[in-house]
């Protein structure tokens, strides 16, 4: 069981259970202050990484017994069902006041109030499809392999009557789907997602001597991910000393480099991926500007362009050309605007992103510190094909490279720009 403050007694009304009088008492732990920080500034799908024995077991059962004394449905997954033991032998314990019906074989209780909890394996998935709930937690979410099939296939779909809500929290474990739903709740752009990152030592109830001493037993990385709850590098790791190269000031206006040579990158997208332009100061070696946007049309999206071009006296910059771009470039060349084009293939592909990988380790260019952005730069894999041993670079399954190709095509730019030799 997770370490806690002593139990807080909650009294909840209840429909009458045969003489008695229908008030029920309910023993159940006090949220540390981290865990009250996290469940009131949760948003529709909240995202919760941390470290061991913070906690998070203590507060997802908190946040399903919420639910279900109001009378819904909590769907409940686990990686695999020996890991629900624990917390089923928690809540069935913490809930048997109220409970009418438990089915152990199926991992269901059913209260008085109403409420039903189902509590399910992600190893087979499939088989709570059909289900509708209020609320669903994914405890342990990096663990699973699963996760992105289960989340789009089944689980998004079961929240759709309630308009229900989503938990996910774990550990990390290096940049899986997991890290994938973390990045969106970092991104302001999705308002439904919410990120929440502690360590251990955010729970008052672990000695800080116990922490050190596991700093100083395990192996750095370890401790860094399982104590500090870091997203670790993939092996494949593209970008190195990213946090360090994006040290550029937030808040850069065009008055403040009128008359400087500036360039731009722009990758191309409407619906599910965004459309993003970095603007990039030649003289001053800096990314001025970082604009993402998605899901409006395609007119909307050049007259965007044009105005950001137009105020800040970009000079030139590189688009993306393939299938959507094609168009969309020769429409802002017909208005005068001095855009190129680049054809992506698996042979220009790999030299442009290691040119952006040479230029963020040496740091020649001071980039923006834009969440969503670096969790993108901090993704990217190459991956080696073993019999060919040819080389391809792209963002992880389920995530997205907008803002990396955006900004490789904006330093492709700014080095033909360069007539200092500042780039080079």
């Amino acid at each position: 069981m997770q370490t806690q403050a002593p139990p807080t007694l909650i009294q909840t009304r209840t429909p009458p259970l045969g003489n008695s009088s229908g008030e029920v008492t309910l023993t159940l732990p006090r949220l540390h202050p981290a865990q009250l920080e996290v469940k009131r500034g949760a948003a529709r799908f909240s995202v919760l990484d941390c470290g061991r024995r913070w906690g998070k077991d203590v507060l997802l059962e908190d946040l399903a017994i919420e639910v279900l004394l109001r009378g819904y449905p909590v769907g409940w997954f686990n990686p695999s069902y020996k890991m629900l033991t624990e917390v089923w032998r928690a809540l069935k314990n913490l809930l048997q006041p109220l409970t009418l019906r438990v089915d152990q074989q199926e991992h269901r209780l059913e209260l008085v109030t109403g409420g039903v909890l189902d509590m399910w394996s992600l190893d087979a998935y499939d088989s709570a499809r059909g289900r509708k709930y209020k609320r669903v937690i994914v405890n342990e979410a990096a663990m699973s392999p699963n996760l992105r099939e289960a989340w789009e296939n089944v689980i998004r779909p079961m929240l759709t009557d309630y308009r229900g809500d989503a938990w996910f929290a774990s550990t990390p474990k290096g940049r899986n789907y997991f890290w994938t739903l973390y990045g969106r709740g970092l991104d302001p752009l999705q308002s439904e997602w919410r990120s929440f990152r502690y360590p251990t030592a955010a729970n008052p109830h672990i000695a800080p001597s116990e922490i050190e001493a596991a700093r100083i037993d395990l192996p750095s990385d370890v401790y860094s991910q399982e104590y500090e709850a870091e997203f670790l590098e993939n092996q494949g790791s593209v970008f190195r000393n990213i946090r360090e190269a994006c040290t550029a000031p937030l808040g850069a206006t065009p008055e403040e480099h009128r008359g400087h040579v500036l360039v731009a990158g722009i990758d191309w997208a409407q619906k599910q991926d965004f459309t993003v332009i970095s603007v990039v100061c030649v003289p001053c070696a800096r990314e001025v500007l970082l604009d993402r946007f998605n899901q409006i049309g395609w007119d909307f999206q050049r007259e965007r362009l044009l105005s950001t071009w137009r105020k800040w006296g970009i000079t030139r910059g590189y688009a993306e050309e393939n299938s959507i771009g094609g168009p969309n470039i020769e429409a802002l060349q017909r208005m005068g605007i001095d855009v190129r084009p680049f054809t992506t293939t698996a042979t220009t592909k790999g030299p442009l992103i290691q040119s952006l990988a040479l230029a963020i380790e040496r740091r020649d260019i001071a980039w923006l510190l834009v969440p969503v952005a670096t969790a993108e730069l901090e993704a990217y894999e190459v991956r080696v094909n073993p019999v060919t041993g040819h080389m391809s670079y792209s963002a992880p399954d389920g995530q997205n490279d907008d803002t990396v190709i955006a900004r490789a095509l904006s330093r492709k730019a700014a080095y033909e720009g360069a007539s200092t030799g500042v780039f080079v």
